[in-house]
């Protein structure tokens, strides 16, 4: 065989092999429907609270989120959820929570995703807003690949461990923590706002079993305070 003839074979099959590589990724879908439903527990007669999520992105969803790596994170939340490479890779939402009363609380807020599919990872982040109404994250891509940096600290699973426990606690719970000791009413008023920014989890294996899935992952989003009050609103 010739030498120009091999080298274009060889070409031909890198080619068809990064073709399978994409669609593989490219099927990882992540809906982003909010349901409009909200579980109150707790003393109602003493703080009633309200919860809203909503999306605030609008990658096209038609091919579902490619999976992303943790170090694509920063980038993606200033590029309005485009990964490294311009591909739909996250999605975020807003949660605005509400109290009836100006007394004040301190609020842990708690993020758990249930898979459809358990060879599937998610991970979340919170993401903040600056005066120009561009989203950031307060950690960098170099910090995500410094050995040393605390990934777990800013990036979570949002997978539950205490299911035997009757509510969500920042020990066993770490990896749904989303904001911890928020104060709400008083001097900083009846509403607090956050932004959250979910994504597929490339987690470097094939995943071209999810092709086809037309829900991936459902999520519920619950704040509570040290008095026990608690609110959830789910999405999907």
């Amino acid at each position: 065989m010739k030498s120009v003839d091999r080298k274009l074979m060889y070409f031909l099959v890198g080619c068809v092999c990064f073709a399978l590589a994409v669609i593989g990724a490219t099927y990882a879908y992540f809906t982003a429907n909010v349901t409009d439903f909200n579980t109150v527990k707790g003393d109602a007669a003493t703080v009633t609270f309200g919860l809203s999520v909503e999306r605030v992105t609008t990658v096209d969803m038609a091919y579902g989120l490619v999976p992303m790596k943790n170090s694509m994170a920063p980038n993606a939340a200033r590029q309005m959820c485009r990964d490294d490479f311009g591909n739909a890779g996250c999605q975020m939402y807003k949660m605005t929570i509400k109290a009836d009363s100006d007394t004040v609380m301190f609020l842990d807020g708690y993020v758990v995703i249930t898979p459809r599919d358990e060879r599937l990872e998610t991970r979340f982040s919170i993401v903040k807003l600056d005066e120009d109404g561009n989203f950031y994250t307060d950690y960098t891509k170099e910090d995500i690949e410094n050995e040393t940096f605390d990934v777990d600290k800013v990036i979570k699973n949002g997978i539950r461990v205490s299911d035997e426990i009757d509510q969500l606690n920042q020990t066993d719970d770490y990896g749904c923590l989303l904001v911890e000791n928020e104060k709400i009413g008083g001097d900083v008023g009846r509403e607090k706002v956050f932004y959250m920014m979910i994504w597929v989890y490339d987690n470097a294996q094939a995943q071209d079993y999810l092709q086809g899935m037309v829900l991936a992952n459902k999520g519920e989003v619950t704040f509570m305070t040290a008095e026990g009050n608690e609110i959830s609103a789910t999405f999907d």
